[in-house]
């Protein structure tokens, strides 16, 4: 389906990215980023829920058009 890059509130710790395995996480101040490519809307779904389920405040979830992806994400 694409390339995602969905901002969560806060530090997730190691335990909490591994149950994304399909998703790098980038730690930023306050905040961790995860992305990576999703094959389809129902693996979006599954992982927005997840989260939610989880408690994470989710701050932007946005789809990277594979011509304008930046190096390394």
């Amino acid at each position: 389906m694409g390339h995602y890059v969905i901002r969560v509130e806060g530090t997730l710790s190691r335990d909490l990215t591994d149950v994304f395995p399909a998703l790098t996480a980038d730690p930023e101040p306050a905040q961790t980023v995860l992305h990576g490519h999703l094959d389809d809307q129902a693996a979006l779904a599954g992982i927005l829920n997840h989260l939610d389920m989880l408690g994470i405040n989710i701050l932007e979830v946005m789809q990277v058009p594979e011509s304008r992806r930046p190096e390394g994400i």
